[in-house]
C-alpha cells in the first residue's frame, strides 16, 4: 500500500477520479481541488480512497474517505502508513474521522478515546429536576465574552486532545442561520450553567451545541434541569449531540434522558507508529 500526494491533473489524481464510485463524486472532486495535504491510497493500481491532514494545536485531524474495497487485512497497514507519514511532526495525537460516504472503520481502531454521536427522539425520559430558588434562567446570551470565559473554565479539565477553541466556536454561534435555543443559569449575576443549540427545521433535527456547569455548582441538578428544558423545546424534533466516550458524567446524563449511541464519528490515537504496531485494528 502506498500514499500518493494528490497533485491536480497528475497520473495519480486522474487515476483516482476515473476509478471513483460515489454519489458525492462531484463534491469529492471539488474537495480534492481546494484542499491541501491530500494523499491518495493506492494498493496494486487500485485506489482505496484518500486522506486529508489538518494540523491543529497539538493534534493532526485526519479525514478519511475509504471505499468498500478496503479489505480487513489492509486497515492496520493503512494506519501504519499514516503514522509513518506524520511521525516527524511535533503533534501528540491523531484524530480520525470520515467524510462523504466513506465506509466507517473508526470502531475497529484501538484508540485511546472516541467521539460518538447520540440521538434522542420524542420518547425521551421526562425528568422534573428541581432547581434551587436562588437560581434563575435566561434565554438570551447577554455577554459572549463571559460565555467564552465560562466555557473555558468548565472545560479546563479536559484531556489535551479535547481542547476546543471556544472563542471561535461561540463567536460563530450567532451567525448560525437556524433557530437557536439558549438557556443560561445564573446565581445572581454569576453564570453557573448553560446549554445552547439550534434546530434545522428542514431536516427536522435539533442539535445540542454545548452544555456545561460551573465546577463549584456540579451535583445540584443544574445540568439535568437545563437538558430537560432543552429537550422540551420543540419536543417532537429528535435531538443529536456528540460526546467523548471518556466523558463519563456527560454520557451518563445523556443516557438518563434516553439518548442512544448511533455511530462513532471520531477516533483518537497517539501519534506514534509503535502504537499501531502493538495495537492492531
Amino acid at each position: 500500500m502506498e500514499l500518493k500526494k494528490n497533485i491536480l491533473n497528475s497520473k495519480y489524481s486522474n487515476g483516482f477520479i476515473n476509478q471513483l464510485r460515489s454519489k458525492y463524486k462531484d463534491k469529492i472532486i471539488v474537495f480534492l481541488t481546494e484542499k491541501e495535504n491530500v494523499f491518495l491510497i493506492l494498493e496494486n493500481e487500485f485506489y482505496l480512497g484518500f486522506l486529508q491532514l489538518n494540523f491543529l494545536s497539538n493534534k493532526i485531524s485526519i479525514k478519511l474517505f475509504l471505499s468498500s474495497d478496503l479489505k480487513e487485512d489492509l486497515k492496520k497497514q493503512l494506519l501504519i502508513n499514516i503514522s509513518d507519514l506524520v511521525k516527524n511532526k511535533n503533534y501528540n495525537y491523531l484524530t480520525f474521522l470520515h467524510c462523504f460516504d466513506s465506509i466507517n472503520i473508526l470502531d475497529t481502531i484501538n484508540g485511546i478515546d472516541y467521539m460518538h454521536q447520540y440521538e434522542c427522539n420524542n420518547n425521551f425520559s421526562k425528568y422534573n429536576p428541581i432547581l434551587a430558588t436562588d437560581f434563575n434562567i435566561s434565554t438570551e446570551i447577554c455577554a459572549y465574552e463571559k460565555m467564552i470565559n465560562f466555557h473555558e473554565l468548565c472545560y479546563s479539565d479536559d484531556k489535551k486532545y479535547m481542547i476546543s477553541n471556544w472563542k471561535n466556536m461561540l463567536q460563530s454561534f450567532p451567525k448560525v442561520p437556524f433557530q437557536k435555543i439558549t438557556l443560561i443559569c445564573y446565581n445572581k449575576n454569576k453564570i453557573v450553567g448553560s446549554i445552547i443549540g439550534y434546530i434545522i427545521s428542514k431536516k427536522n433535527k435539533k442539535y445540542l451545541y454545548s452544555i456545561c456547569v460551573h465546577p463549584d455548582y456540579r451535583g445540584k441538578s443544574i445540568g439535568e434541569f437545563l437538558l430537560n428544558m432543552f429537550l422540551q423545546a420543540e419536543p417532537l424534533i429528535p435531538c443529536y449531540l456528540t460526546v467523548y466516550e471518556s466523558a463519563i458524567p456527560a454520557v451518563n446524563l445523556y443516557k438518563k434522558f434516553s439518548f442512544k449511541k448511533i455511530k462513532t464519528v471520531e477516533a483518537i490515537t497517539f501519534n506514534d507508529v509503535s502504537y499501531f504496531d502493538e495495537n492492531s485494528v
